[in-house]
This record gives C-alpha cells, structure tokens and sequence, in this order.
C-alpha cells in the first residue's frame, strides 16, 4: 500500500513525503489501518522493518495539538527513546506537535519542563513511573500506549513496571504492543495489556540471500587479535562488536584504540551524555567500530552498517538473531562474522540447531599476535566522544547511577503503588512531589502475576 492511500491528512502526508517514503513496508502495510482505526495491534518483525513509523504515524494523525499529553510509547533503552523522539519529531513536524523523552542518567528538571506542554511522551519504565509519582505527567489522560521492543524490556526486568503504568492508565485506551520476539513468557502480559488486538506478524529474520555468515574456531588467547585482523582485512564500513558483558565491551573498544582502530564502546554504564556522543560519531561514520552489548543496541536503527562480529557468542539464540539483523537491511548486503572459541560453543551450537542458517566455516588466515590488555595498564589514546573517564588507567569506567534504565536505581516510590492491567484508574489521593500536586498519586495494584 502508498502512504497516500492510507487516509492520512495533508500535514502527515507532506511529511512522509520530505522523508522519502511510498510504499510501505510489510509491518506498515498489517499495521497502520488497525492502528489508524483505534484497534489494538500486537506487532511481530525484526529490527529496521520500519515499525517506528507503524506506530507512529498512526499517533502523530491521532494526536490534537494543544490538547494535552494524549499518547505515551515506553522503550526498553535511553538511546531508543531518544531515537524513537526524534522519528516522531520528523514524522509531526508539519502538525506541530511536542514530544518529550523522559529517561535517566540526566536532569529531571527540563523534562518536567517539556512534559508540561508536550502531546507525546516517549520513555524508559523507570523515569516514566517517577513523573508520575511526582505528579509531573498527566498519565489520566493518555489515550494511545505502546510498547516498544517490548521482549526487550521484559528480558531487562521492566515487566512490574510497565504493569504499574498501565494499570493506572484509562481503561479505554488504545493499546500496541511491538517486538522482536514473542516467548512464551510474554502471553501473559500481552493479553491482559491489549483487547481484540489485530495480530501481525512479518519476517523476523534477515534475507539470507543478502546476509552472508562465517565462523572462525579460535583460541581464547588469540580472539581479540583475530579480530583486528579482520577489522583491517575486510574493512568494513561501520562494524558492531557484539560482546557478552560490559566488562569485556570496555576492554575489547580501549584495546582496539590502542591498535589505531577507531571504536567506542556502548553499553548501560556509560553516562548519558557519553552515550548519546559515542552514538552521534557512529551515526556520522566518524567512528567506524561500535563495541556494545546486546541491552544496549537493541532496537537501535543504524543505517550503513555493513558487519557484524560476534566476539562473544550470546546464549540467547534470539538475541544472536537480532545482531545480525543489525545489517543487511533495506536491500543492502552485509556480513556476520563469529568468533568462536571453547567457552562459545554450546551456545553456537544452539544457534545452529534453532536456526536454518548457512554459516561457513573459515580457515584461519595469518594473522598478528597482538597484547590484549584485560585492565587498562597502557596509557591509553583520549577520546574526544568519550572522555577520559572511560579510557584512563585502571580497566572498566565507574559511571554514576542512571536509574530509569535497566530498573534498577529507581527512588523508592512516594505512595508505595504498583500497577498492573487494563482497569482503569480510581480515586486516590494528592500527589507526591512536583508543581502538580493537586493530581492524585498513582494507584496500588494488586499483587503481580507476572
């Protein structure tokens, strides 16, 4: 289907337009008229399908300026909320709405600033429960909730979370909910958060025709060096190292620095405003080696990425699928490439028994020994993007807490609530916190089944 025959008005339409977009995409496709009718949709597909825009258009065409907060989309991770804000910035920019993120690790101060006079509210569970129990965001009147990569946020221990908010939300809203995967473990939450839902599910897997895959059997000792032999073999485009730990993720980016390969590492730990610069150089093409971990890249949209190394074999065959979903999209070709010493082989062996992929196995080339310094004992190259903090002697960056991210490091609730389904809200008492203390504070929920 075009986008001009959806039933869009002109300022979405207009927009569309300048973005370069004409026919949709198969999520699209499933997912606009049921989204655009007010019914309930449970989304299927794989990251970089364009379901960014399933939703958010229907939102944007939905929206009334200057009518309040009127639709709230929760992200499992700061930089996807990020993302996703600024999708929704493009897609509204003719209709003039206000979207506000909200998440962690900065100061809450603009936030509540913007929540005052925005239409959307796009954030991580933990900082949109604390606007709430402040009293800083109206969540009575929000009409339209999803929840993106919503697996994502179940696998990062969000699910009582999302529960909370949604049991204090109207209980005739509407509801979508997006993910890559969809275990057993999410049936639960998915039918008690949605009503009547049209269901969609797409392609969830990489075209194999444009996804070409290798493995290489490696000693642990000489993983990292066969890594830099790669990234100055192949020379990729830009690359994602996929690495098991934040630990190693440090490590692996200090140590590629070191060997004049520009990367950056990308993970929970990293303050937000490193973050956010590690992401505007990738995005750019100025560093050309991402190091992250699989929380922290998940749901990313990054265009032009043309390898993947699995430096580390996840144990979640799921998740291994959504790594390598990172390239070969739209059309474009691309390679993964696994690392695979004795400590990755079972988990690899899973992949290969749940998945029908045709991954070759290569010959170690000849390749150079190099040092892998494990805590950071050289004097390492400062990063511009980074900072010190993060590459100084000593191993891994201490960077302070960023509650909201992750679940963990939230202030302990003001009203001691917790939420949970569809209901809609009741009558409760006078909020904690903030400038809006006349709204009532959040309700109990019963005990989670979750």
């Amino acid at each position: 289907m075009k986008f001009e025959e959806a039933g869009f008005s002109e300022p979405v339409l207009k927009a569309v337009k300048e973005l370069g977009f004409t026919e949709m995409t198969s999520i699209q496709d499933q997912t606009i008229p049921a989204a655009l009718s007010g019914r309930d949709v449970i989304g299927q597909a794989k990251t970089g399908s364009g379901k960014t825009a399933a939703f958010g258009l229907p939102i944007v065409e939905k929206v009334v300026p200057g009518a309040g907060l009127q639709a709230m989309i929760l992200s499992p991770t700061r930089e996807l909320a990020l993302q996703t804000t600024n999708e929704l910035k493009k897609f509204s920019k003719f209709k003039g709405l206000k979207v506000q993120p909200v998440y962690g690790g900065v100061d809450i101060g603009p936030q509540v600033s913007g929540l005052e006079e925005a239409e959307i509210v796009v954030g991580t569970p933990g900082r949109v429960i604390d606007h709430m129990e402040r009293g800083t965001l109206d969540y009575e009147s929000i009409k339209i909730f999803v929840l993106d990569e919503a697996d994502k946020m179940i696998d990062m221990g969000f699910v009582d979370d999302i529960a909370d908010i949604a049991y204090n939300l109207r209980a005739d809203r509407q509801t979508m909910l997006f993910s890559a995967t969809m275990p057993e473990t999410m049936y639960a939450i998915r039918d008690e958060f949605t009503h009547d839902a049209v269901k969609v599910k797409t392609e969830t897997q990489v075209e194999a025709t444009l996804l070409k895959q290798f493995y290489y059997n490696v000693e642990p000792r000489q993983k990292f060096s066969m890594l830099v032999h790669l990234l100055k073999d192949e020379k990729p485009g830009l690359a994602i190292v996929f690495c098991n730990s934040k630990r190693e993720t440090d490590a692996v980016a200090r140590n590629l620095e070191r060997y004049g390969i520009d990367a950056a590492p990308l993970h929970g730990d990293l303050s937000q405003n490193k973050r956010e610069r590690v992401m505007g150089m990738f995005h750019a093409g100025e560093v050309r080696v991402l190091v992250a971990t699989d929380v922290a890249a998940r749901g990313l949209d990054i265009k032009n990425v043309t390898h993947i190394f699995n430096y580390d074999v996840t144990e979640d065959t799921e998740e291994f699928a959504n790594r390598i979903g990172r390239t070969a999209r739209m059309g474009e070709e691309g390679k993964a490439i696994s690392l695979i010493s004795e400590r990755d082989r079972e988990a690899f062996s899973r992949v290969l028994s749940a998945f029908a992929y045709d991954i070759k196995q290569l010959e170690l080339p000849d390749f150079k020994s190099v040092p892998f310094d494990r805590h950071g004992t050289f004097e390492a190259r400062v990063n511009p993007y980074v900072g010190i903090e993060g590459y100084a002697r000593g191993g891994s960056p201490r960077y302070g807490g960023a509650y909201g991210h992750g679940g963990r490091g939230r202030p302990p609730a003001t009203a001691g609530w917790r939420g949970g389904g569809r209901r809609g809200p009741q009558s409760g008492g006078s909020a904690g916190g903030g400038h809006m203390n006349a709204r009532r504070s959040p309700r109990r929920r019963p005990e989670s089944r979750y």
